[in-house]
């Protein structure tokens, strides 16, 4: 039994010092980390609670060991306190983004703020200890920001994880989820929104996620990610649309609400609630076990019951969760909901002719989306996407899935001999000749500049090895390309997927990109206008993988150089950050090398420019400096680089990794 009227000990150095007191259903929690003798308190609470976190925080620490109090938005359930730490000694800083202080200032509040986004998202404390901000915009303010202690594997998250129950307990059990979609549905703007800041975290090694509201997470850390993840929510969420009479009728959506009531009000509010109703629920099994209203009465029938037993009260704590089931299943929204503040938007969307306007405009918006400008076939995007749904399939086709990229082989000499209109043209000419050839279940999708991909669900790899190498004699013989073209092909099967990544399709996904493009690439070290179906070649597999080199002129740059030509590497060197962009993007390499201190553009703003383009933040990333500091190397791991070099180099340490990347990529 875990006694919280004292601090409890989370992880080493991490404290919760909240109240157990919860209201209206909504725990807030503090946190307080020491290191050494000093602190760094996370959302100290409100006028509600304030005093007592006070109180427990000072039976860890002096006050005048306090260095800093991090505030990870404005509201006044997590920062009003602040007033009472101030009250009592506090001289530290307050810890937040700049678009919070704007609102801040206006509590009164008398300490110095210190806005994290001026400082590379990072507070170092006087002993050294450091710890990262990372910014979360818009959820579920516009400066909202979320923790992180790397010593503890800690995610200190803000209104993110947050949840709403009745029967809070300081550690999240099975039945959390539940309560977190609750909260999430209610107070984060969008799924779009939602889902960046939980692919932001795949960086970080998380052992332990402490909300401001609900319970601590100390299990399931990945499924609890990826329900925010993948979980609808926001004002103009538009579901996917779904068959009720596949999912168990009305009563099975009712059980649902059941599941949610409980998770909220608590088993006993429920219990009693529908005890002299026409609906005899199963708190155990969070169920309707029975009941004598029909089917076709039951949706409008148990909402208006729970309005007049309970009021509104308990009909706005669920109005995001029904107006969802509702919109899922084309049901009309009932009574009771009319009344609430959401009437306002439901009469505007009522015009049916107002309402066909935007879903057509959103319909060619997001089409727009995933086309390409110049041949209008299907983008990147949309290959990527479509690829990772066929690969969620719980079953595949019977023959598997064939994944064919081409490239135009003379189409820099094209735009240079005719400009890039006549470039343009042969993009079209090409893409019409592959749409008017293949079957109508293929996708036909422009990558990038000259590449192109085929993705068939039906084909074994023989019957794709044939199809293709139709198709390239079809290209090379079409009269209607200013000059003859060829295209270098590269093709990947499902059969060649390791067993070891079943069922994990962005690993996949990522092995498909790379074998592929390595293909392509292998095709025009034999000339071009082949194809090529497996990652062995004559010309070998290193002659085909190219490094991009971004350093500063001098002896050490030549020296890198020749050493990984001698290897059988591809080199190009690059002298600034700006000429490394642009010869990447024009022609994405399997590795970049980068040096942190080179003009234009520094090596982390290189690589954080390339993370822009899902296709280029994918290349493997390695830097070096004689400046490696833990500043610098903090914020390169935010950015997914995983391998820091000091200089001098231990050259052949370099070289032995770039060998396991390579053979990797093979």
């Amino acid at each position: 039994m875990i006694d919280l009227s004292k601090p409890v000990q989370l992880a080493e150095g991490l404290w919760w010092v909240g109240s157990e007191r919860t209201y209206e259903n909504l725990q807030c929690n503090p946190y307080l980390l020491i290191k050494d003798g000093k602190g760094i308190l996370f959302d100290p609470g409100s006028a509600l609670d304030g005093k007592e976190v006070l109180a427990k925080t000072m039976s860890l620490l002096p006050l005048d060991h306090l260095e800093a109090i991090v505030l990870s938005h404005q509201d006044p359930d997590l920062c009003y306190a602040v007033s009472f730490f101030e009250d009592a000694g506090f001289r530290g800083v307050l810890c937040c983004h700049e678009r919070a202080a704007l609102i801040l200032q206006y509590y009164g509040f008398k300490s110095t703020f210190y806005l994290v986004n001026h400082h590379e998202y990072s507070y170092t404390m006087q002993n050294g200890t450091s710890i990262g901000f990372i910014f979360t915009p818009y959820l579920h303010f516009p400066g909202a920001i979320m923790s992180y202690l790397p010593e503890q594997q800690t995610l200190i998250s803000g209104d993110l994880f947050g949840s709403i129950t009745a029967d809070w307990q300081l550690y999240a059990d099975e039945s959390y989820l539940d309560g977190m979609k609750a909260f999430h549905e209610v107070y984060m703007p969008s799924h779009e929104i939602l889902k960046a800041a939980m692919d932001s975290l795949d960086c970080y090694p998380i052992t332990l996620i402490c909300p401001q509201h609900g319970s601590v997470i100390r299990e399931n850390i990945s499924k609890h990610i990826e329900t925010l993840r993948d979980m609808p929510c926001g004002l103009f969420l538009l579901p996917r649309k779904q068959s009720l009479p596949l999912d168990g009728g009305i009563r099975s959506l009712l059980d649902q609400v059941v599941t949610r009531l409980i998770t909220i009000h608590g088993k006993e509010a429920v219990r009693t609630t529908f005890e002299q109703s026409p609906f005899t629920i199963n708190t155990t099994k969070k169920v309707i076990s029975k009941t004598s209203v029909g089917e076709s009465e039951m949706w409008e029938q148990f909402f208006s019951y729970l309005e007049q037993k309970n009021g509104v009260g308990w009909i706005t704590s669920i109005s995001s969760f029904v107006e969802l089931l509702s919109n899922q299943y084309d049901l009309p929204l009932p009574l009771p909901f009319s009344t609430l503040a959401v009437k306002t938007k439901r009469e505007a969307q009522e015009s049916a002719q107002e309402l066909r306007e935007t879903q057509q405009r959103l319909k060619e918006l997001e089409e727009s989306l995933y086309r390409d400008p110049v041949t209008k076939l299907y983008n990147n995007e949309f290959y990527l996407a479509f690829l990772k749904k066929v690969l969620d399939k719980t079953e595949r086709t019977e023959h598997g899935i064939a994944i064919l990229v081409l490239g135009i082989d003379n189409l820099d000499r094209i735009n240079l001999d005719f400009e890039t209109s006549e470039g343009d043209r042969t993009m079209r000419i090409l893409a019409d000749l592959l749409l008017h050839n293949v079957e109508d279940q293929v996708q036909v999708c422009r990558l990038s500049g000259g590449l192109f991909s085929l993705l068939c669900t039906s084909l074994t790899k023989t019957e794709a090895i044939e199809r293709a190498n139709t198709l390239r004699n079809l290209i090379a013989s079409d009269e209607r390309f200013i000059v003859p073209i060829t295209v270098s092909m590269g093709l990947f099967h499902s059969d060649e997927i390791p067993p070891e990544l079943e069922g994990d399709s962005a690993a996949i996904i990522s092995l498909v990109d790379q074998t592929t493009l390595f293909r392509v690439r292998l095709a025009r070290k034999q000339g071009g206008g082949v194809l090529i179906s497996s990652s062995e070649s004559k010309a070998g597999s290193r002659s085909a993988f190219t490094i991009v080199l971004v350093d500063n002129p001098g002896f050490d740059r030549d020296l890198l150089s020749e050493m990984l030509t001698k290897e059988g590497y591809r080199v190009l060197v690059c002298s600034n950050g700006l000429e490394a962009k642009r010869l990447i993007t024009e022609s994405p390499p399997d590795l970049i090398v980068s040096e942190l201190l080179v003009p234009k553009l520094s090596g982390l703003t290189l690589r954080k420019d390339l993370l822009n383009r899902p296709s280029l933040g994918r290349i493997p990333f390695l830097l070096m400096s004689v400046n490696k500091q833990e500043r610098t190397v903090s914020r390169a791991f935010e950015l997914g680089i995983r391998h820091f070099f000091s200089r001098p180099l231990a050259v052949y340490e370099l070289i032995g990794l770039i060998k396991l990347i390579s053979e990797k990529g093979a």
